[in-house]
């Protein structure tokens, strides 16, 4: 059997179709697997399960590439015969580029009552299946080599594998030094360079008084570095700042060695529950029982604005005692 697995969107909405994907290949252990994803999507997923045989991808960003895209994936299915095609994308528009293919074709709808997405695809595989629900959550695949690499490289920095180590990442998609697309991202999405130097001024504290050593890392892209140098600067220099790289490996690892990552609802997050990394998670404007981290919820804690006396603040309305209790909570527990 030959299915095509479809899901093209950022890295939060590529995670959230791991579960999925898993228990594809449970209910057809012999089948060929090919995935249409975007090009982070085939990052994220190259090395992920022995029965995906080839990764197509979808570049919707830009003027010319997504047509280039969309013309390649027609030729591809002309010459390619699937017995399934299941689509976990809602776009008609994604839709639009199997109406001409004679074969089984299944879109994932959205769910009328609020559902986490990951559950939500996990019902709607196992409803055109009829199978059983897998019982699964986010996973994704770190090669051992990446993880001993970065093992060394934090070394170089001063964190050895003993050090409990809270990593930031402090942006969103879409963060650029030159600017924010939307006010709105920004009050949902950015706890200030202060919070953050405060909060770290707390953990050095701690980390002094009872001499549990806890380092602070954050490793981010080239646009998202000024951000990350006010956060240096605020914390007096006890944040260790590396460049992220080309390669989702290093990136990977560096979420699984970390005991903690503390961030905004983002793609990093979703990573960090697909590798069993604690998470607290800043939360604004939006519900994270529909896209939360999806994972055993004794290792996430979400942080809410509209938990808070000035919910309209975003999550600078959150203060930096909450956050850090959060933190020490999460640190402290193995």
């Amino acid at each position: 059997m030959k299915i095509l697995a479809v899901r093209v969107g950022r890295v939060g909405d590529t995670v959230m179709m791991t579960p999925a994907l898993t228990a594809l290949f449970q209910y057809y252990p012999d089948a060929e697997v090919t995935l249409l994803v975007s090009p982070i999507g085939k990052h994220l997923l190259r090395n992920f399960h022995p029965q995906i045989k080839d990764i197509w991808t979808w570049n919707r960003s830009g003027i010319l590439r997504p047509f280039i895209d969309k013309k390649a994936i027609l030729k591809r299915l002309n010459k390619t015969s699937f017995d399934k095609i299941i689509c976990f994308d809602t776009s008609q528009r994604i839709a639009d580029l199997f109406s001409n293919i004679k074969t089984d074709f299944y879109q994932y709808n959205e769910s009328p009552e609020l559902k986490h997405c990951s559950k939500a695809y996990l019902e709607f595989l196992a409803k055109i299946s009829n199978r059983p629900v897998v019982d699964t959550y986010n996973f994704l695949p770190v090669e051992k080599d990446a993880r001993n690499h970065v093992d060394e490289e934090l070394s170089k920095h001063g964190i050895s594998v003993d050090d409990k180590l809270l990593m930031i990442h402090p942006t969103f998609s879409g963060y650029s030094r030159f600017g924010i697309r939307k006010r709105q991202a920004k009050l949902r999405k950015l706890w200030s360079p202060i919070n953050y130097g405060k909060l770290i001024a707390k953990m050095t504290d701690a980390s002094n008084t009872d001499k549990a050593q806890v380092k602070v890392l954050m490793v981010l892209l080239a646009d998202e570095l000024s951000y990350g140098e006010k956060i240096v600067k605020q914390s007096n220099n006890n944040v260790i700042l590396l460049k992220s790289e080309s390669t989702f490996e290093r990136y990977k690892a560096m979420i699984q060695r970390a005991d903690v990552l503390l961030t905004p609802d983002s793609g990093p997050m979703h990573m960090a529950s697909a590798l069993d990394t604690k998470i607290v998670a800043f939360f604004s404007m939006k519900d994270p029982g529909d896209c939360g981290p999806y994972m055993d919820p004794s290792k996430f804690i979400i942080l809410r604005s509209e938990d808070t006396l000035h919910p309209e603040k975003g999550i600078n309305a959150i203060d930096v005692d909450t956050v850090w209790s959060a933190c020490k909570k999460l640190l402290s527990t193995d």
